[in-house]
């Protein structure tokens, strides 16, 4: 992506959302990031890496929320899901974020059902619904997991380390479903018709927030954020790559390149390295690597 980007004013103040289940901090942070998303889109998913390192660096200044909406996709079109495959053949090459377009031709995945457990997973607590996210994706993505069977849900609710029992009755609840129109009715508000969208406010003003519609370069992200801050902020030190493995346990090598700010060729070294220790084990795929961290 360039180094500029198309940002615009976004109507309305993030007080007038009230449909939460995830925004809660012990400590004022003067800055609040939605992230709107579609749980099956390939450039929201090219942007992990990016939201990670913003994360680790300057998640100090904000607080973070990610909002679930749904593209409209027509599954009866071949055409459509050609076009869906390419696209994502095409941004897993761009980002490293590996993704198999075969699902979209052998078994379509249920974005439904799939966004209503995310939105089931976040009862459980905003680093709750992080973990279970990020895993579903992974499934989905990686995995060719489509989730049309209740009981993927769990397995993927076991890896993200929720309360099963909780999560089961929160899945049954209507509770998924308001919180999902909820995200929907905000997305609405903010007129946000391109995923991933951030939308970056500054909680101690009444301006109107910043809204960056699609996936750019990390600079521009920590650009906007100080702008909105009114400063420069100051970054913190990554963990230790092995301390985030252990956090983080399956990862793609230009992730970790994007989220320690180094060539992919030193990321491949150090996890050889590790590997070696029989820390992880690389899992090839058709663009570049993961790693899974081995317990």
């Amino acid at each position: 992506m360039n180094n500029t980007y198309i940002g615009s004013v976004c109507e309305g103040t993030p007080g007038n959302f009230t449909c939460s289940t995830t925004m809660k901090s012990n400590q004022h942070k003067r800055v609040e990031i939605y992230a709107f998303i579609d749980p099956l889109c390939a450039d929201c998913w090219g942007l992990e890496p990016i939201i990670k390192r913003l994360q680790i660096e300057y998640g100090q200044y904000f607080t973070f929320r990610y909002l679930i909406t749904l593209k409209k996709r027509d599954l009866d079109n071949p055409k459509q899901l050609y076009k869906m495959a390419e696209h994502w053949n095409k941004i897993a090459q761009l980002t490293g974020m590996f993704s198999d377009s075969n699902i979209w031709f052998e078994s379509p995945p249920c974005a439904s059902n799939i966004a209503l457990a995310i939105k089931a997973a976040e009862f459980q607590g905003r680093a709750a619904g992080f973990r279970f996210l990020r895993r579903i994706r992974e499934q989905i993505f990686v995995c060719k997991k489509s989730f049309h069977r209740y009981d993927e849900f769990i397995d993927v609710a076991k890896m993200a380390k929720l309360n099963i029992e909780e999560f089961v009755s929160d899945m049954i609840s209507k509770r998924p479903e308001k919180a999902l129109l909820c995200d929907k009715r905000f997305s609405y508000e903010m007129e946000i018709d391109d995923f991933p969208t951030l939308v970056f406010f500054n909680t101690d003003t009444d301006e109107e927030g910043i809204k960056i519609p699609g996936r750019y370069n990390y600079d521009i992200y920590v650009q906007v954020l100080t702008e909105m801050l009114g400063e420069t902020p100051i970054p913190q030190s990554p963990p230790s790559l092995e301390k985030y493995l252990k956090k983080h346990p399956f990862v793609a090598t230009k992730e970790l390149a994007t989220i320690y700010n180094l060539s992919e060729q030193s990321i491949r070294c150090k996890m050889k390295k590790l590997k070696l220790k029989q820390i992880v084990e690389e899992v090839p795929l058709k663009f570049g690597s993961f790693w899974r961290y081995i317990n």
